[in-house]
């Protein structure tokens, strides 16, 4: 009897250790099945980023990601070429070792903004070279963990230094006169404004006048009397200080702002101006002056007036064969 009992405790053993170990091999199964599908599922993401890197690297805009720091995590080619640098001359540096301060610290501040609000944002950029400055236009984008937290900044750039050459084009031209290159009527009477309100008094404005130039359209054609009012933008240019605001406001007439100008300094650049003309040894090459000095206080329009008035009475003291100063 105890043979028996100790027979079929034995069976049991051996049927329980047989379940046991067919259910480790099934585990095991199953666990070689799940490890070769996450190989695959490793290998298709090494693949994908493999990929991926391949589509930044050869892209032909910039992309560059950074640390909160403002340090360099990934630039691709295009980036290293914009800037005219090599790539292990980047990655790793910082925003500040790549660019000059003021255009470092906007790039950095736009970075450090997305990083703190996890939220997109577009910037315009320059980037100074040796053979021209070109323009960007950067979307910089968050890139969050699971947790939707911000582990990085990526920056995708568009080269818009054309469009930027074209806005400037025009800036220019709204602000400039075509012929002359000096400033126009427009922008004379917005600088007049804002000096108006300035603390730059006295405000000299000086008003001239090409006598001859429908005499010299005349006798030799408008090509030469546009030579003439060219001419005569290179004096006034020449003449006056740089910082000062000589503007072409009409055919033949010419108007100049000197901020922080008293009478006396001002009588001698009109002064000089006549000087610079009379050194052309041209008889057609002559100009009516007139100036004015605006006190503070005083409306800086009435002080034009002023000044037209004048130039008129030297245009007719010229015609009696006088000069008035």
């Amino acid at each position: 009897m105890d043979k028996l009992k100790k027979s079929t405790t034995q069976h049991k053993a051996k049927v329980r250790l047989g379940d046991d170990l067919e259910e480790l091999r099934q585990r095991l199964a199953e666990l070689e099945a799940d490890v070769a599908e996450s190989l695959k599922t490793v290998a298709a993401l090494q693949e994908s980023e493999r990929n991926y890197r391949i589509l930044l690297d050869e892209s032909s805009d910039p992309i560059f990601t950074f640390y909160p720091d403002g340090q360099y995590r990934y630039v691709n080619r295009a980036f290293a070429d914009g800037v005219g640098r090599n790539l292990n001359e980047i990655i790793g540096k910082k925003i500040w070792d790549v660019f000059p301060k003021d255009e470092a610290d906007k790039r950095y501040a736009a970075v450090k903004w997305v990083f703190e609000n996890g939220i997109t944002k577009v910037i315009e950029v320059r980037v100074p070279r040796p053979d021209g400055d070109t323009y960007y236009l950067t979307t910089v984008k968050p890139i969050l963990n699971t947790q939707n937290a911000v582990i990085s900044v990526i920056c995708i750039s568009k080269e818009i230094t054309e469009r930027k050459r074209m806005e400037q084009e025009l800036q220019h031209l709204s602000t400039h006169d075509i012929l002359t290159g000096l400033y126009n009527r427009n922008f004379f009477e917005v600088e007049m404004a804002r000096l108006q309100t300035s603390r730059l008094f006295p405000v000299s404005i000086v008003v001239a006048d090409v006598d001859n130039l429908k005499t010299v359209n005349d006798r030799n054609g408008h090509s030469a009397g546009d030579e003439l009012i060219r001419k005569v933008a290179y004096l006034l240019r020449k003449s006056f200080r740089s910082e000062d605001i000589v503007a072409r406001i009409g055919g033949d007439e010419f108007a100049t702002l000197l901020p922080e100008m008293n009478e006396m300094d001002t009588q001698a650049l009109v002064d000089r101006l006549r000087y610079n003309l009379a050194k052309l040894d041209d008889p057609l090459s002559n100009l009516s002056i007139g100036m004015a000095i605006g006190k503070e206080g005083c409306n800086l329009p009435d002080v034009m007036r002023l000044a037209d008035d004048r130039m008129y009475q030297d245009k007719a003291a010229h015609k009696k064969g006088a000069k008035i100063k």
